[in-house]
């Protein structure tokens, strides 16, 4: 057997064993789409469960991720005023005094993420095929340029929001109306879809404001710091 012969073979090989023990994502939300369709019992996602509102905005669940984000911060909010006035009956709490009480931040911390991630492993993927549905009756499965999910939009979510509507606009003239089936729901997850120029360009502004806002609070902090001392 020639070595080409032999190298073609090979990646065979590894073709069907990446296929039989590693589940590609499109195959994942597939088979959980369809369990949902006929069963209507959910799956365990470990990316949402791990990543929360992260998921989500990779996913482009943007109406998702911000309520998601208001509701953890405020129910994390009315926990700590909650503590800090049962315990010191003021604000000391946001202070983080170093006494018996110091672990209570971190606590609250911890449980807020805790069940926040026990509702997004458990309804991720409910939560995920309603957008995605959404998607396909708006017609986005349809675009050449759109990919389904996004590293920048963990960042900057709403740039890519609005530039996501704006590709929609320039690539599609007229209404659709299509059915969600598995075929229409296999051609919005297709990973090997580009982007829009326009995504493109808000992927880089948005980093570059995520960036740019980040660097000016750790000098605000270090000059507060340094004001106090």
């Amino acid at each position: 057997m020639s070595k080409k012969a032999e190298k073609s073979c090979e990646t065979e090989d590894r073709g069907r064993y990446e296929a039989e023990y590693f589940e590609s994502e499109e195959e994942y939300y597939i088979k959980a789409f369809k369990r949902l369709d006929e069963t209507g019992k959910h799956t365990w996602n470990w990316a949402a469960f791990l990543f929360g509102s992260a998921w989500m905005a990779y996913r482009k669940m943007y109406l998702y991720t911000l309520f998601f984000t208001l509701i953890s911060r405020v129910f994390e909010l009315c926990v700590l005023l909650y503590l800090s006035f049962s315990v010191y009956g003021n604000l000391s709490l946001f202070r983080l005094p170093k006494d018996e009480h110091t672990g209570l931040y971190p606590s609250v911390l911890i449980c807020t993420w805790l069940v926040s991630s026990l509702f997004t492993g458990y309804f991720g993927n409910a939560l995920y095929y309603r957008i995605v549905k959404k998607k396909i009756q708006k017609g986005y499965h349809l675009l050449q340029k759109y990919c389904p999910t996004s590293i920048p939009s963990i960042f900057c979510w709403p740039f890519i929001c609005f530039a996501d509507w704006i590709s929609r606009k320039l690539q599609q003239k007229t209404k659709v109306k299509s059915e969600i089936n598995e075929e229409t729901v296999r051609a919005y997850l297709n990973p090997n879809k580009k982007n829009h120029l326009s995504v493109k360009i808000a992927n880089v502004l948005g980093c570059l404001v995520f960036i740019t806002a980040n660097l000016i609070i750790i000098a605000s902090t270090l000059i507060i710091r340094l004001q106090l001392k």
